[in-house]
């Protein structure tokens, strides 16, 4: 399927929460989108849509910053993936795909280090992500190795260690 892809305007924000709903089945993940718009946790172009040639928005991406704190207690910003959303009727034709490598270009655009999530095992290693953990991640919650996960991108370093904590609008860490 082609879409194209780009950075979400205001105008798509209800197209958004209908995609994010439908993707998941509530409305915890459009609250989410929600509520961190707008915050210091928001990255500039880091909402990217999936639109039809028609225009409809049949998925979304959002990445956001949390904080990386290490064991001396200092702090920096790291770059956090999700959530991810297709519309189903639209799943398994590469939306989610294309959505993905966008956000990696992006993050390495911008020189970030990495950027880590919670999600499917079986889906993100597919973009090289890896478990967190085995590289001196630790989640903000108890969540399994097989989910917690990370992507090591050029500006990564061992040093690059520490509890992540998400934004207030996950509800985490």
């Amino acid at each position: 399927m082609t879409v194209a892809l780009r950075p979400e305007l205001p105008a798509d924000q209800a197209a958004i929460r209908l995609v994010n709903r439908a993707a998941f089945g509530g409305d915890a993940e459009a609250r989410i989108v929600d509520q961190v718009r707008g915050t210091d946790r928001w990255i500039e172009g880091g909402s990217i849509v999936a639109t039809t040639p028609s225009g409809e928005v049949v998925g979304h991406l959002l990445l956001s910053e949390g904080d990386l704190r290490a064991a001396d207690g200092s702090v920096r910003r790291i770059w956090l993936l999700g959530p991810v959303a297709v519309l189903p009727a639209r799943q398994g034709r590469g939306v989610g795909s294309a959505l993905m490598r966008a956000a990696i270009e992006l993050a390495v655009e911008r020189r970030q280090p990495l950027i880590a999530l919670l999600g499917h095992a079986d889906y993100y290693p597919r973009f090289g992500f890896e478990p967190a953990r085995a590289i001196g991640l630790e989640p903000p919650a108890a969540w399994p190795d097989d989910h917690w996960l990370a992507l090591r991108l050029p500006g990564w370093t061992p040093e690059l260690s520490g509890r992540v904590g998400y934004p207030p609008a996950f509800g985490v860490g």
